[in-house]
Parts: C-alpha cells; sequence; structure tokens
C-alpha cells in the first residue's frame, strides 16, 4: 500500500521521480518548459545539456519552488564555461511531509515524509554551430523506510543558425535504472524532446527613453519512451507526446516577460514568469496555476554570472 500510495503521489502531484520531468527553475517553469532549444543557464543539466556550451558566461543558479500538495522542490547548480567546453554540476530535490502511517486500522503509528533526490554532473562541447553535451545523475528516492538508489544519463544535440538567431535542438532524457523500492522498482520518465527557438521579432518603444525589445519564441515536442512511466503531463502511462510553446520579451535587457501554453491532457496548461537582471545578477520568478483546483505553483530563483 505504501508503494501504491508513492505511485498515486506521483501521478497527481507530478513529485515522485516524475520531479524530474519539472523544470527545477523559474526560467523553465515560465516557459511551461518548451526548454530543449532554450536557453536555460545551469538548469539545462535536466533538459539538454548541449545548451550549457552555448551559454556566453558561466553561472551559478539556485531556486526554491513551492509545488502543489505541499511539495517543495530545491535546485542549485553551476556552469562553467572554458573555451569551447563547458562542465555543470547540480541538484534537485523534491520533497514532503505529514504523510500518515498505518498498519492497522485506528489511530495512527505517526507520520513519514517522502524524498526524491538527483545528484548531476554534465559536460558539453561546442564546434562551430554545434553543440554535443551529456548528463550523469545519482538518484535517490525515500518513501516510509524504505530506500532506493539508481542513476540516469541524458544527452542532446544543438545547432545554431542565422547569426545565432534561430537554435534547434533535440535530447533523449532521463534513461537509466532504479532499486527496487521494498518489492518494485519505480520507472524513469525517460523522454525523447525536439525543439526550436527563435528571436523573431526586434524593436524599439517610442518616445523619449526608447527601449529595445526583442521577442522570441520557444517550441518543445516531447514523447515519453518509457510505456511504464506514469506522467503528470500526460495522466497515463507514458505514450503519448505532447507539445509545449512560449513567447519570450527581453526589455533593454533588463526586464523580460515570459508566458508558455502546453497542449494536451494537462493539469497546468498555462504559466507566467518574468525576470529583472542586473548585472551580474538575475532574480526569476514563475507562477503556475493548476485547473482542477490542486492549487498554484510559485518558483524563485536567482542566478549569478561571472
Amino acid at each position: 500500500m505504501l508503494i501504491l500510495t508513492g505511485n498515486i503521489y506521483s501521478q497527481d502531484t507530478g513529485s515522485g521521480l516524475d520531479f524530474l520531468n519539472i523544470g527545477p527553475s523559474p526560467r523553465l517553469l515560465a516557459i511551461s518548459e518548451a526548454s530543449v532549444a532554450a536557453p536555460a543557464g545551469p538548469s539545462a543539466i535536466y533538459t539538454n545539456p548541449a545548451l550549457l556550451a552555448l551559454e556566453e558566461r558561466s553561472s551559478i543558479d539556485a531556486s526554491y519552488t513551492l509545488w502543489v500538495s505541499d511539495v517543495d522542490n530545491q535546485f542549485a547548480a553551476a556552469n562553467f564555461r572554458n573555451n569551447n567546453w563547458a562542465f555543470a554540476a547540480g541538484l534537485f530535490n523534491s520533497t514532503s511531509g505529514g504523510f500518515q502511517a498505518r498498519d492497522q486500522p485506528g489511530p495512527s503509528a505517526g507520520e513519514f515524509s517522502i524524498g526524491y533526490l538527483s545528484l548531476s554532473a554534465a559536460a558539453a562541447y561546442v564546434f562551430g554551430p554545434v553543440s554535443i553535451g551529456g548528463t550523469i545523475q545519482y538518484l535517490r528516492e525515500e518513501v516510509f523506510q524504505f530506500r532506493a538508489n539508481g542513476y540516469a544519463v541524458s544527452g542532446g544535440l544543438a545547432a545554431e543558425f542565422l547569426n545565432k538567431r534561430v537554435r534547434a535542438a533535440i535530447a533523449v532524457k532521463n534513461a537509466g535504472s532504479m532499486e527496487s523500492l521494498d518489492q518494485l522498482s519505480t520507472p524513469l520518465p525517460s523522454t525523447f524532446s525536439a525543439g526550436i527557438s527563435a528571436s523573431l521579432i526586434e524593436f524599439t518603444t517610442p518616445g523619449e527613453n526608447d527601449l529595445p525589445v526583442l521577442i522570441s519564441i520557444y517550441t518543445d515536442w516531447s514523447k515519453p519512451i518509457n510505456e511504464n512511466t506514469y506522467d503528470e503531463l500526460t495522466r497515463e502511462n507514458g505514450r503519448d507526446s505532447y507539445f509545449s510553446i512560449a513567447l519570450n520579451a527581453d526589455i533593454s535587457d533588463l526586464f523580460s516577460l515570459q508566458g508558455g501554453y502546453r497542449f494536451g491532457p494537462t493539469e497546468r496548461p498555462y504559466s507566467f514568469g518574468t525576470s529583472l537582471s542586473v548585472d551580474p545578477i538575475r532574480i526569476n520568478y514563475a507562477i503556475v496555476p493548476f485547473s482542477t483546483g490542486f492549487g498554484t505553483v510559485h518558483s524563485f530563483g536567482i542566478q549569478y554570472f561571472f
């Protein structure tokens, strides 16, 4: 029953090992995770590691997300650029507590928590307009007194065109396995994704204080490749593909506004976000309302460039 509870918890809230399908940073959540070709900073470790080598500067990123159903997600990562190489390391943690333990009818025997952890390392190399990268993760899940360890690998490819205004990318994410948690092992949310990002429109606002504005679009098509995965995005057995699209408006390299939409059977189709940049710091925020009464997600993050 405890294992069944963990699977239902994963399907309904997006936690469990399916937390790997959730954007770890507010920048990713704000664009509905249309992220396989979108600039994401160090959080590209979990979306497409090839993008790490396409960042202009090294950076450190940290965020805290108040997920629904009292789930807390914490993320921290650093990406170090060195000529054509990029090396990154990160931590992504999802926890929830207050579950009552019972082995018979009557009062509970106490409370327990559920926790999921990913420790990751990634490397990427860019040659000409093409970048290739890979990520390896150590995974750990804890449900009641049960513990299980595992691993996952991800790989991606990205290419830039038209003076870096258009980017196309593909990635395979979270391929691996877990130890048995009591009697069963939890399947990993393995996914194949392909996407395009493009800087579409650039203009200057009228008036005395002219502000340059750049409008960009991000698109993603994703297909779960583990048929046994219970995916929060599809709410079925992980076989259905889904499509995400997002817009980003950069205003004078100072403010950014984002909005995204996910097509398909999902309980969080919309997402919104904003960023404030005062070099070398960027502050990010995202809000993701659930459409079925689960609540609203709030995510806060800070990124430091060096």
